[in-house]
């Protein structure tokens, strides 16, 4: 009987006493690999080989599963510097996704919501492929293909002067929030700017050279675009673009200029 109370005794008190021995540390989520690309670029008019869109160091895409609720963040593992490159992060449950960049935009595979920035620095020798709002659908991680929801405008400008910034005033909205209903492939802006304002700080123009600005614009007709553009000695230069500008998703448009001529 006292044997049976002593038995009873410690099964009571084992596990209360402090553990001896380390606990294996958890297993960390195997992460999964996306190989993504997009859709060749058209150019309306040659911009210069700059004219390439490439994804960037620090670049990420978000993955949403058809069986999961919350999308997942995906960050560029390598191919800076090119259109395909591999994303690295956990997969979502499902068998179908949903791939869209930047990873703050989302979709629902109907509709599309995302932001075109208003304030934007000059980037060369390539485009900045990370900040186009781009989305596609896949059942294979291992190949994504992404469509490009809006085009890109490039400013090619000759001179001699340091820069300080060039600003677009498109005369409607071209900046802050949008939608894009992709059955429909009708693209609106929520309100926003008219205008996008680019830091040109460590630009110096060439006079035999033309140097690109690259704008991000929803797709459309713009027939009032207007540019400021201040060297870093504060003079202004203004250039009203006279003829209509038709802007495609997923294509460049050029404009050139000599500032020597405003």
């Amino acid at each position: 009987m006292k044997m049976k109370r002593y038995i009873s005794f410690l099964l009571v008190l084992l596990p209360l006493l402090p553990s001896c021995h380390k606990e294996a540390p958890a297993e960390e989520p195997q992460k999964d690999t996306a190989f993504v690309s997009i859709h060749s670029f058209a150019t309306k008019a040659q911009i210069g080989t700059n004219a390439i869109p490439a994804w960037s160091e620090g670049d990420a895409v978000s993955i949403l599963g058809d069986a999961s609720d919350t999308p997942a963040e995906f960050t560029l593992r390598s191919g800076a510097g090119y259109s395909v490159a591999s994303f690295e992060g956990i997969a979502p449950a499902g068998e179908k996704f949903i791939v869209c960049s930047p990873s703050d935009a989302r979709c629902d595979g109907e509709v599309f919501r995302g932001k075109l920035s208003t304030q934007v620095k000059h980037s060369v020798p390539v485009q900045p492929l990370g900040a186009l709002p781009l989305w596609g659908e896949t059942r294979d991680l291992s190949s994504v293909s992404l469509e490009c929801l809006c085009g890109i405008l490039g400013v090619n400008l000759k001179g001699s002067v340091a820069l300080n910034s060039v600003t677009l005033d498109a005369g409607k909205a071209v900046s802050g929030e949008f939608m894009y209903n992709i059955k429909a492939k009708l693209f609106a802006m929520i309100g926003g700017a008219n205008v996008i304002n680019m830091d040109a700080s460590k630009v110096e123009l060439l006079e035999n050279k033309a140097i690109p600005f690259h704008f991000i614009l929803p797709p459309g007709e713009y027939e009032d675009i207007t540019l400021t553009i201040v060297d870093a000695d504060g003079e202004t230069y203004y250039i009203t673009v006279d003829d209509t500008v038709q802007i495609d998703a997923g294509t460049f448009t050029s404009l050139s200029y000599d500032l020597k001529d405003f």
